[in-house]
């Protein structure tokens, strides 16, 4: 069939039509507003899906056209495939109105989203006078799947913009999220599904040009080029073997530029795509605080490839290997990463790898362990090695009602003195579509020393809960949901001298039956300073403080070609006061343009002291088509006094061959009066091309 969201293919006539979905927001267990008919059918090579998704076409928002859009002002539908019908892993795809596409890679059951993987695979929309229609085939060699497996996991779900209406086809329960691979549905029947000899090979070539005039004097442009190559090969279904060689990752997106009013470091997500794919087998312990705010990674991949300064360091080699056997899963790594000198440290050629390794118990419990080796800021030996068990159950104490546990336990060792320690947890949580409840513990000595992960803090025990409560107006009220909660965490340090906790109260978080969200918080925070720290020009000197503080957000909802968000902090920093304000609006016109505008000022006044920073972050966005577009961040910050432009143009020639024109451009100012001064002109041209067999 031909992929063009015209569903008068034969093909269709004959597929499968499944049941009528059911409605989860604004009321759960309704009827739809408005119906939605979905299609599917398969041969040898593709599972196929059409949806006719019924509305008054002045009420459909097609607004998205780009390749993983981050979908809010368009109608969309979304489904997922779990092959192994394991609901511990799988395969996430959505379409929107606007013809946007965007895929992602779900493990930890789907309490992990990995949206920076794509694949292979074709979708297109159409506008219709019913509405709006889309149409997908799904290559199985994108897929890893059992050939004789006759039943997969799956799901999928529809949302209205012009209502806030999501409706679902398997277990439509708020409390159930609906990327949670344990409450889907089934494809049954499934047979004869072909994967080819599943072989991948992307080489790639590249073409760069520019200068840096960050130091002293003016440097000429210089210019190169390279090739690498990753080949993908799949001995089995169920296993994936990838090589790389000279790895580039030029059309990486550069990272956003949080403001940290901490003593301890952020964590950042991982953007490159080598070790994006399979991500899932890999991670460790519970799957709590995915954003910045993860304190704890046995393995972190931005550590491979990059020197102690942040800057990158050539992977001149790599290879992965991962897999499914029975109940097992398995993932290995390795990576042999270029020499590399610092004003701190001189590193030779050396390999990075990590090996992990689980074992599915039945339902959602599982073991598994994790060992790292190496360290990418020195040549010392270093490894980590670890356990982790979860228990888990979606009917814990009836439908609706799901309970789970995680623990794990960790070891760091180190050559020479220091680096050797553990650390520990554990994380429960229960839940419905009224209550949330969720308690963590853990140990970190102060010797642990994850050279391949992440640790926010070392020498401290962590213990905190959090109760959530929120109430569903009936239908036609003008409140569509309240919520308030209150959580608690204590941190001790290793003697168990109370060292730090915090009291935020949610008060309320209301969203009107417009979409519009409003939240009002309090947090009580104690904090003790055994040392003094510095943000900037501004000292903070030991002692005890005891501090509240206050925040007010409001947003507006999706419907609008203009969509506001506003936040206000303010209250006490130690022995000062703070007041952080933010406002990011955003404007939507048509499918082919998207603008919006960060604004993020902190003020920091403590005694005579003040700490001030402003930083604005923009992104200016073309789609010509579905597979052109044109995105462009810029980024500045009133510390570094660095403006920043990113500027990439993607052109999809066909899933699989991709066209990068990318460019980074920086400037600099000595102080706020002064004029810009060029530092970074940087642009490459890379073309990849996926030869499958």
């Amino acid at each position: 069939m031909r992929v063009d969201g015209d569903l008068n293919d034969a093909i269709w006539k004959r597929a499968v039509i499944l049941g009528a979905l059911t409605a989860t927001e604004p009321v759960e267990g309704a009827s739809p507003a408005r119906s939605t008919e979905v299609r599917l059918a398969y041969d040898a090579d593709f599972l196929y899906l059409a949806w006719i998704c019924f509305d008054e076409p002045e009420n459909v928002r097609a607004r998205q056209m780009d390749r993983d859009a981050n979908i809010q002002y368009d109608d969309v539908v979304q489904f997922w495939v779990d092959p192994f019908d394991d609901a511990r892993s799988g395969f996430w795809f959505q379409v929107s109105a606007g013809g946007s596409r965007g895929d992602a890679l779900l493990s930890d059951s789907g309490t992990s989203f990995n949206k920076n993987w794509d694949g292979i695979w074709y979708g297109r929309t159409r506008l219709t006078r019913d509405g709006w229609q889309a149409e997908v085939a799904l290559p199985f060699k994108t897929l890893a799947f059992r050939p004789d497996a006759r039943r997969w996991g799956f799901n999928l779900t529809r949302k209205r913009v012009v209502t806030g209406e999501e409706s679902r086809w398997a277990s439509p329960r708020v409390a159930y999220r609906f990327f949670d691979l344990t409450v889907g549905g089934f494809l049954v029947g499934m047979e004869g599904m072909q994967q080819g000899r599943g072989i991948d090979v992307v080489p790639y070539v590249k073409a760069n040009t520019g200068r840096d005039n960050s130091g002293s004097g003016t440097d000429d442009f210089s210019t190169q080029g390279d090739i690498g190559l990753d080949v993908a090969w799949r001995p089995t279904p169920e296993a994936n073997l990838r090589l790389t060689f000279n790895t580039d990752f030029a059309e990486t997106e550069v990272d956003d530029r949080p403001i940290n009013l901490s003593r301890f470091p952020l964590f950042f997500p991982e953007k490159r795509d080598f070790f994006l794919e399979d991500a899932g087998l890999f991670e460790f312990g519970a799957p709590s605080r995915r954003g910045r705010g993860r304190s704890l990674v046995p393995f972190f991949s931005r550590t491979i490839g990059r020197d102690d300064e942040g800057e990158a360091v050539p992977i001149l080699a790599g290879a992965k290997f991962t897999g499914r056997l029975d109940d097992w899963s398995v993932g290995v790594l390795d990576t042999y990463v270029d020499s590399y000198s610092t004003d701190e440290v001189d590193v030779d050629e050396q390999n990075l790898s990590v090996a992990r390794v689980s074992r599915n118990l039945g339902g959602e419990n599982s073991v598994g362990a994790i060992v790292t080796s190496g360290s990418p800021d020195s040549e010392l030996d270093a490894s980590t090695q670890g356990v982790d068990f979860r228990v888990g159950s979606s009917q814990a104490f009836g439908p609706g009602h799901r309970g789970s546990l995680w623990g794990y336990f960790l070891n760091t060792t180190t050559e020479g003195a220091g680096g050797d320690g553990n650390a520990s947890g554990l994380e429960a949580r229960v839940n419905d579509a009224t209550w949330s409840h969720t308690a963590t513990a853990r140990v970190i000595d102060e010797e642990f020393n994850p050279e391949l992960g992440f640790v926010r803090r070392v020498g401290v025990e962590d213990y905190s809960w959090n109760t959530n409560y929120t109430y569903r107006a009936p239908e036609g009220a003008w409140l569509r949901t309240y919520e308030a909660g209150v959580s608690t965490t204590l941190t001790l340090d290793r003697i168990e001298r109370e060292d730090a906790w915090t009291v935020p109260v949610k008060w309320m978080e209301l969203e009107f039956d417009s979409e519009h969200e409003i939240e009002l918080q309090t947090e009580r925070l104690y904090e003790r300073i055994q040392s003094p720290f510095s943000l900037d020009d501004l000292e903070v000197q030991t002692g005890e403080y005891h501090m509240t503080r206050h925040s007010f957000d409001y947003s507006t909802n999706n419907r609008r070609r203009w969509r506001t968000e506003l936040g206000y902090e303010w209250g006490d920093f130690f022995d000062g006061d703070l007041a952080r304000f933010s406002v990011s609006p955003v404007f939507v016109p048509s499918k082919h343009f998207l603008f919006d505008i960060e604004y993020q000022d902190v003020v920091i006044e403590i005694d005579d002291q003040r700490f001030h920073r402003t930083v604005y972050e923009s992104n200016v966005d073309f789609t010509f088509t579905p597979e052109i577009s044109w995105q462009n961040k810029i980024q500045y910050d009133t510390t570094s006094k660095d403006l920043g432009w990113q500027s990439r143009l993607h052109w999809i020639v066909e899933p699989g061959q991709d066209l990068f024109l990318v460019g980074l451009m920086g400037w600099n100012k000595e102080d706020h009066r002064g004029s810009f001064r060029t530092t970074t002109q940087d642009f490459t041209l890379k073309l990849t091309y996926t030869l499958r067999f």
